[in-house]
């Protein structure tokens, strides 16, 4: 759903003038500030009556059901909301108008994605920054404790672990900051290992939760991504499903092979039994994150880069009772 909004005056001139407005008719808010609103885009009438001049008329909202309006691809149906504006007296000295365009009006989606994309963009920037510091001081303790404590096997095992894991983000964000991260590396990846090394990773944040993991390896295919990029796409499933059990519980990740559309699929199953959601299925998860009523941007990541690689997943969730996701990805794509 694609809304803009503007308001008029008494006499039908434009009070305000939201910036999706602005984009659906190409004209700023500066330029039509005290203009009437019809000669700026249609009349919106209902009975042979501008439904506006109705409103002030009689001070009552109206709501008007698919009626037809501009849109980013020319004419769309929509549902329109005329309220009146009163002062404090309760005298109607304007009108607000909001306009809610159906979804079918594909530029319109297209436009809220790139807002997202841009927010992305200007988050992670500064993310970017934000890290580098912090990421060298861990590097220069790990090194220093692995000199003091590297005969201890289990010490020794994850600190080559996190030795690994900061020197790989170290190398994403020289990437980023010099505008190179749109390059992927692409290499030959058997998941089955990456998964492992993931859990092991999480294994003792998810052991102070209470949470354990359980995994089931099937016979798959290598896949062909850029390593960093699949990581952090599994990463970002996997630390949802920790976030989203606050009683601690059980994380299982699974591999194998599926068949979809007659292409062969390496499918990654990440199932848990945290709270869940009220709405099943990818798309609906995928919406409460490009809405901004998710945690974050970490499933819209995950769905991009699972996108890039042919691929697509798949929610399922039950309120109380837990989630499951599944990265598909086509082999013949890899």
């Amino acid at each position: 759903m694609f809304r803009y909004e503007f308001a008029v005056d008494k006499e039908l001139k434009i009070c305000f003038w939201d910036i999706n407005t602005e984009k659906i008719t190409g004209k700023a808010s500066a330029e039509v500030l005290g203009i009437p609103y019809f000669q700026i885009q249609p009349r919106i009438i209902i009975e042979n009556t501008d439904a506006l001049e109705q409103v002030l008329r009689d001070g009552k909202p109206i709501q008007i059901r698919e009626y037809k309006v501009p849109c980013l691809c020319g004419i769309s149906k929509a549902d329109i909301h005329i309220d009146p504006l009163k002062n404090l007296e309760s005298e109607v000295v304007g009108v607000q108008v909001t306009v809610e365009i159906n979804p079918d009006c594909l530029p319109s989606n297209k436009l809220n994605e790139s807002k997202t994309l841009i927010d992305i963009g200007k988050a992670s920037a500064g993310l970017a920054h934000g890290v580098r510091s912090p990421l060298n001081a861990i590097k220069g303790a790990i090194i220093y404790l692995q000199g003091k404590f590297d005969s201890d096997p289990t010490f020794s095992e994850f600190s080559r672990i996190i030795e690994d894991e900061i020197n790989k983000l170290d190398k994403f964000v020289t990437k980023f900051l010099s505008n190179t991260i749109s390059k992927p590396e692409i290499t030959e990846i058997e998941l089955n290992p990456l998964l492992d090394k993931i859990v092991a990773l999480l294994k003792m944040q998810a052991y102070s939760a209470n949470i354990t993991f359980a995994r089931y390896e099937g016979e798959i295919l290598n896949i062909k991504a850029d390593y960093f990029q699949i990581e952090q796409a599994i990463l970002n499933i996997i630390n949802n499903a920790i976030e989203s059990m606050h009683n601690g519980g059980l994380i299982k990740v699974k591999t194998f092979m599926t068949v979809f559309d007659n292409k062969d699929h390496v499918t990654i199953e990440i199932s848990d039994s945290g709270h869940g959601f009220a709405d099943s299925g990818s798309s609906n998860a995928l919406k409460e994150e490009l809405n901004g009523k998710g945690r974050g941007f970490g499933l819209f990541i995950t769905h991009e880069i699972v996108k890039n690689l042919g691929g697509y997943i798949e929610i399922a969730s039950e309120k109380m009772v837990g989630t499951v996701v599944k990265i598909n990805i086509p082999v013949e794509q890899c």
